[in-house]
This record gives C-alpha cells, sequence and structure tokens, in this order.
C-alpha cells in the first residue's frame, strides 16, 4: 500500500471527478491521501471531503500565494491573525492531520496572478507577510502538536531559519514535511538534521536537481507525494496529475535508490502514518 501525502483533490480541477480519482488512486494500491489545505476555502473542502471517504485526511494552512490579496490592505496582520483563528478552529477536527500548506515563496513568476509585484516596497512587504502569517502557523502546530507541510520556493535557508526564530524559546521544533523538495543540498541537509521528513513528488522523474536531490533522502525519512493536479511525473507530464500516480514516483525512487519497489512502499508508507498518525 502507498500513501499520497500531498495532493489538492480539493481544487477546481477535480470539482467534477474528485471520487473517480479517489477510486482509481485505490485501485491503483494507494491505501491513504491526504488533502491539503491552501487557504480557508480549500482547507474547509479538504476536511469535507476527508468526513466522505475513509482513505482520506485534511491539512489546514494558508499558502503564501494568496498573501499577495493583502499587501494592500491597511490592517494586513489583523487580516493573518483573523486567519489563523478561522486555521485553529478547523485544525481540531479528527480529520485534520497537519497544519498547512504553509511557507514562504520568493519564485519570480511570470504571466501569472502569481507574479510579484514591480514595486520594491510591495515586495518587501510582501515578503514580511509571507513570514507572518508563517510563523503563525508555525506557531500553531506547536500549540496543537501536529506537524507541518512546508512549502518552499527559491527562499531555502530563510523557510528554515523562520522556523528556528520561533521556535527558539524553547527549542521545540514541530515535526513535519519539506513538501517537493527542491533547492540546494545544504537545505536538505540542515532539514534533515532539524528532523523533517521530504517529500518527493512526479517532478524527480524528469527534473535533474531533484533527482539528485532524492538520491541524498534516507529512505526513513522520505514520503511520496502528486501535488495534484500539478507536477505529473513522465510519461502524463502534459496531463492533469492525480494521486493514483504516486505509484510511478514509488516505482522510479526505488529504481533510483536501488531496493525493490516492495522496500520502498513500506518505508514510505510507515514514514507518512507516523509522521501524520494515520490510523
Amino acid at each position: 500500500m502507498l500513501v499520497d501525502t500531498h495532493n489538492h483533490l480539493n481544487f477546481e480541477a477535480f470539482d467534477k471527478d474528485w471520487e473517480a480519482a479517489v477510486n482509481r488512486a485505490s485501485e491503483a494500491g494507494v491505501g491513504k491521501m491526504i488533502v491539503v489545505g491552501t487557504d480557508i476555502d480549500t482547507s474547509l473542502k479538504a476536511i469535507a471531503m476527508a468526513k466522505q471517504r475513509k482513505t482520506l485526511w485534511a491539512t489546514v494552512g494558508f499558502h503564501p500565494h494568496h498573501v499577495k490579496a493583502l499587501i494592500k490592505l491597511p490592517y494586513a496582520r489583523v487580516q493573518l491573525a483573523q486567519i489563523t483563528d478561522q486555521l485553529k478552529k478547523m485544525a481540531r477536527g479528527k480529520q485534520v492531520v497537519a497544519v498547512g500548506e504553509c511557507g514562504l515563496d520568493y519564485h519570480t513568476y511570470q504571466n501569472s496572478r502569481h507574479k510579484h509585484p514591480d514595486n520594491g516596497r510591495d515586495w518587501e512587504k510582501l515578503k514580511d507577510l509571507q513570514k507572518q502569517i508563517f510563523g503563525m502557523q508555525i506557531e500553531l502546530a506547536r500549540e496543537l502538536k501536529l506537524p507541518l507541510v512546508i512549502h518552499n520556493r527559491e527562499a531555502d535557508m530563510e523557510v528554515l531559519d523562520a522556523i528556528d526564530h520561533f521556535c527558539k524559546k524553547d527549542g521545540n521544533v514541530p515535526r513535519g514535511v519539506l513538501h517537493c523538495i527542491s533547492g540546494s543540498s545544504e537545505f536538505l541537509e540542515k532539514g534533515l538534521n532539524m528532523g523533517f521528513y521530504i517529500g518527493v513528488d512526479g517532478n524527480v522523474t524528469y527534473d535533474g536537481k531533484v533527482k539528485a536531490l532524492a538520491k541524498k533522502i534516507p529512505l526513513e525519512r522520505l514520503v511520496v507525494e502528486t501535488d495534484s493536479p500539478y507536477l505529473a511525473p513522465k510519461p502524463r507530464r502534459r496531463l492533469r496529475n492525480e494521486p493514483a500516480n504516486v505509484k510511478i514516483v514509488a516505482e522510479f525512487l526505488a529504481k533510483l535508490k536501488n531496493i525493490s519497489r516492495e522496500k520502498l512502499e513500506q518505508a514510505t508508507t510507515k514514514n507518512a502514518e507516523r509522521l501524520f498518525n494515520l490510523h
């Protein structure tokens, strides 16, 4: 059995057939799936889905992409605190196994609604607000003793430094996963030293840098993800991704690490169940 530890069945791409996608995953041997929230609406939707299907669990979180909408508000920090309060209420549900997707995203998006502000002052404010809402979610995970689902794009050490900063009072770093691993070897190494698990997605099948990082991940810290509907693996790269394709990721990683598929499945499933307390 496999666990897809990160998908977005709660996104619009699956509005018409998310249950069919769950069935296809089950038929492919994916016995457990975690539906990841990225804002209030998608977090609520993830919980609703998990209530309907026993093979689904949910996370609640606020993704850095959604911070952009707040930079022009005069009381943005108050708004962030209100968002965190809503997440806290949702996170107490028995279907919720983690806080996130949360983190930092400094990638320069072109021709996208996620494109960063051209104004330097707004860009600095955006980064500051990303750090604030990330910190609030770190503290929420600590308070509720839930793991973090951590997003990083081109913010390697600032992500880990932020976690250090919010945990320095008592050194109590919450458990969690560095979702969709990317970045430097130093980032991977420090993340492992901090106790985090590492999520690998379909891009490992075609991205040489991700492949090189995946080789360095100890089996006892590895979990497999799809990030559906994104990052479909070869040979389905141009198609909508879905949880069933985590099997392709697992098969690729088994070959990469020169171990049997069964051994990789057993290890990653055990890791996922331990990290997210799945039962």
